[in-house]
């Protein structure tokens, strides 16, 4: 959905699963992936046209950028004839995986090409590669036809690396500078060569098992990828990146790492892990071993796995401080215990503007997580506890842009805050089998003016909240036109402890209260009020996945699924404080409206923002709009559509007491 970087930031941390994950074996392909159709929403088997996408996905997973593989080698499976098509698909159903394993040796040709090509670069081709670099966008184009427009691809890509590094690092290039990027530009590529060609770092060819197992990897990813776009198959590191984001929590020494072409460079230390206690490492330091080992050449995951370990286990890490004002370089050791580690970030942040006699409060909760320590719903609670306890708390905002999701239970819990009792989602899976999720609590935290904000990228969990708060009325939905789309559910293997392979797969749909599901069209915005995804193509709606449906509406709760012997206490406790469904936001919807539009259309900020450039009728004022700041401020940042939303709540608050008197 997002576009990515060269570079990903890891957390230094504990192992994902108490046992190492078993290597794969190429009978384990059609095992898990029995495993994973006998738990899929609406694909039970491998049928032609899953293997056809299944064929596609392998060779995109190793040449996205289109810059190893030739058109001509590629068609005969991308477009093979159904007679072919059914020969490799038998060939698949009796465990013989050729077709695969003959598409794997072309792309170890395609590579040792590409070598070739790269290694064929003198000092002046090298040089001019510093020179009108941009980057280069991923899968916009077809496969090159000749091996002349795949060598141009090639040195096209290395000048989006060059681009990349010089927008992170500056534009000042020395020649020491130059070679630094080149030999990091190869090393990535030479990391990610490897794994087809199953060779190590130094070249060498791995033992058989591994390289089974890599095999295995790259079938199974292709495989659980052609079923739809949110069915994944993860290796281990993949997976441990997802634990960490799902739960926030983690067993590590607290930094935080990003791969550059100096070596791997603290980026932060995390507030009270080992690493920050210690007072001895400092973001820009450069690890050079772990435990007396030179990571000089290992790839950052190997650096990763090399970090990782039980829990009150030591690791020795040595550093080099770069020279600064005036300070030689040194070098020095540190010996850290790793301990469990809760994170603080990308958790829940709030902002409160003055209004009146009271706040306007703006919590932003950025998914949907839960370990042992901490929850999003916890958080949740906490911040809106804290707004009340500072004053008068007039009017709220959940901030849920960009938020991706996590776990079904906890956006449940979230969205129960703002109402007493009720439906908050219905699940439906393939067998037929619906699973209803209530607020039972009877309670409601907050029940003044509410505002969701939302975005093209707000999606899953965070769509719930929305759409269900949406259905009862209790809130207003602002944002984006409509959100991501993703009314699908997902189960994983990911945070379970006990599994040998990490997966999720799609198994049902999920609709709230009203019978909606957002599959496909996502949650509509009450008022719109767009932000940076709004023109971006993004969402459910741009994929070949499944298409929402609907089911009658929960708002008068039968209990249908409540077993016999606890429906006398959910009768007496819960059915009197159902959650009515209110009118009141609604019926204040158009003046709310009117107001938004005329203001964001007087806004020359956000005009210039929507415009993202400035029109020949806004030509008299550019010099003013050049030479104030105003450009560095709110020109195109989300902080337009935030102060939108406030606006609104404010609107709210005020319709709302002349309609009260």
């Amino acid at each position: 959905m997002l576009k990515k970087g060269f570079f990903l930031i890891f957390f230094l941390c504990n192992q994902l699963i108490a046992h190492e994950q078993d290597l794969l074996k190429s009978s384990d392909i059609s095992k898990i992936m029995e495993q994973i159709l006998g738990e899929h929403v609406d694909k039970r088997e491998v049928s032609s046209k899953v293997f056809a996408q299944a064929l596609e996905n392998f060779v995109n997973q190793f040449d996205p950028y289109r810059i190893y593989l030739l058109e001509n080698e590629v068609k005969p499976y991308f477009n093979p004839s159904q007679q072919r098509l059914g020969e490799m698909l038998e060939q698949y159903k009796k465990g013989d995986f050729s077709s695969f394993t003959q598409l794997n040796q072309l792309i170890q040709e395609s590579i040792m090409r590409s070598r070739k090509m790269r290694e064929s670069l003198d000092e002046s081709s090298k040089q001019n590669l510093f020179q009108n670099t941009q980057p280069m966008d991923r899968l916009t184009h077809q496969f090159a036809k000749t091996k002349t427009e795949l060598a141009e691809r090639i040195l096209q890509n290395i000048r989006s690396y060059i681009a990349f590094e010089k927008k992170r690092f500056g534009d000042v290039m020395t020649p020491q500078r130059k070679e630094q990027i080149l030999t990091s530009y190869e090393g990535r590529l030479r990391n990610n060569e490897n794994q087809y060609l199953y060779q190590n770092e130094k070249g060498e060819l791995l033992p058989k098992n591994e390289q089974e197992n890599l095999f295995a990897l790259h079938v199974l990813k292709a495989l659980a990828g052609s079923l739809d776009s949110h069915t994944t198959f993860y290796k281990k590191n993949e997976a441990f990146d997802i634990r960490v984001r799902l739960q926030k929590e983690f067993k590590g020494i607290g930094l935080v790492l990003k791969d550059t072409s100096q070596g791997a460079i603290v980026s932060h230390l995390l507030d009270g892990g080992p690493a920050a206690k210690s007072q001895k490492i400092k973001t820009g330091d450069i690890l050079l071993s772990i435990d007396g080992l030179s990571v000089d050449d290992l790839p950052f995951d190997k650096i990763m796995d090399l970090l990782r370990g039980e829990k009150n286990s030591a690791v020795k890490l040595t550093f080099k401080r770069p020279a600064s004002k005036g300070e030689p370089s040194s070098q020095y050791t540190v010996e850290l215990t790793r301990e469990m580690i809760i994170l603080k970030n990308d958790r829940v942040d709030v902002r409160t503007e003055a209004f009146g006699n009271g706040e306007i409060g703006v919590i932003a909760l950025h998914s949907f997580y839960q370990g042992e320590g901490v929850s999003s719903v916890d958080d949740v609670k906490k911040a809106v506890e804290d707004l009340e306890k500072k004053g008068n708390l007039k009017g709220l905002i959940l901030d849920l842009r960009d938020n991706g999701g996590g776990f079904l239970s906890q956006a449940v819990k979230v969205a129960g805050l703002f109402i007493t009792d009720g439906v908050i989602v219905v699940s439906k899976y393939s067998n037929g089998e619906e699973r209803i999720y209530r607020d039972v609590d009877g309670n409601t935290l907050y029940d003044g003016p509410l505002i969701v904000l939302t975005s093209k990228a707000t999606a899953s969990a965070a769509e719930i909240v929305a759409q269900a708060l949406q259905d009862y009325g209790v809130a207003l939905v602002v944002g984006d036109e409509h959100t991501y789309g993703k009314g699908t559910i997902q189960t994983q293997t990911i945070t379970d402890n006990q599994s040998s392979s990490y997966f999720k797969v799609t198994v049902g749909e999920y609709f709230t209260v009203s019978g909606r599901t957002p599959q496909k069209e996502g949650v509509k915005s009450d008022i719109v009020a767009p932000g940076h995804w709004n023109s971006e193509e993004i969402g459910e709606m741009y994929a070949d996945t499944l298409s929402g449906g609907v089911i009658p509406p929960l708002y008068n709760d039968t209990l249908k699924d409540v077993p016999p012997q606890l429906r006398n206490w959910y009768i007496k406790y819960y059915i009197p404080k159902l959650q009515k469904k209110t009118s009141l936001w609604r019926d204040l919807l158009p003046t709310l409206r009117k107001n938004s539009e005329y203001r964001i259309a007087h806004n020359k900020n956000y005009q210039y923002f929507l415009k993202g450039t400035i029109s020949e009728d806004d030509s008299e004022d550019e010099e003013e709009w050049n030479s104030s700041d105003k450009k560095n401020k709110s020109y195109g940042e989300d902080d337009l559509q935030v102060q939108e939303a406030i606006n609104i709540l404010k609107d709210m608050i005020i319709l709302h007491s002349l309609t009260k008197k």
